[in-house]
Parts: structure tokens; sequence; C-alpha cells
């Protein structure tokens, strides 16, 4: 398969999470309008059932928009020839990688440097 062509369906799992992503976010935005112009006075156990489902829902819309953000810069990467380049090192994305994230901007490597840096510990490469 060429590179062209994995281009291609990693466009069209992007485009398809895409639109995965848009349609349940809409959903959940009504499911959280419902919750929110229920006017009756619940009890005090359907009112801490109703902030949590709100939580969950908000949670749920914010966690979908972030996940949207990055599949648009990832479309971006692509029209601009960046896509599937590590923002750290410069070297292409696996494959494989890319297949199972498609937003990835970071080799593997990169990313486990990176997350052990936000934990606050230090990388260290395995030693063969």
């Amino acid at each position: 398969m060429s590179r062209t062509d994995d281009l291609e369906r990693l466009t069209e799992l992007l485009h398809t999470r895409r639109r995965t992503i848009a349609e349940s976010t809409r959903e959940a935005q009504r499911e959280l309008l419902s919750l929110k112009e229920q006017e009756r006075d619940p009890e005090y156990e359907e009112s801490a059932q109703s902030e949590l489902a709100d939580f969950t829902l908000s949670r749920m819309i914010e966690n979908a928009r972030r996940e949207l953000t990055q599949i648009d810069a990832a479309l971006t990467r692509m029209d601009e020839n960046d896509y599937g380049i590590c923002v750290d090192c410069g070297q292409p994305i696996p494959l494989e990688r890319l297949e199972a994230l498609p937003y990835a901007i970071r080799c593997e490597e990169d990313a486990s440097r990176k997350e052990f840096e936000a934990r606050g510990s230090h990388f260290a490469a395995p030693t063969l």
C-alpha cells in the first residue's frame, strides 16, 4: 500500500470519527438541555442524580470538543503536508500509531517522554 493510499484511508478515518463525535455531542447537548429545562421540584436523591448526569454530560461534551480540535488540526497538517511527522524529533510517526491514534503529533517515544515530564518524572530510554 502506498503512502497516498495510507493518507487517504487515515483522512477518511478522521472524517468518520469527526462525524461520529459531532453527532454524539449533539445528542449529549440535547440531553443536557432537557435536564436543565426540567421545571419540577425534584426530591434530593433525584436532584443529586440530575447533577451527576449534568456533570457527566458536560465532561463528555468537553472531551468531544477537545478531540474534534485534535482531528481538525490533523486534517490541517494533512493539507500542509506535515501530517505524520513527530513535532519533537521530526521523524515519521509509524503508520501503526497513526492508525490507532490518527491525530497523533508525536512518535511513541516522544509521547511517552512528554507524559513522564508532565508527571514530574524523568524519562529514561530503555537500555539494550
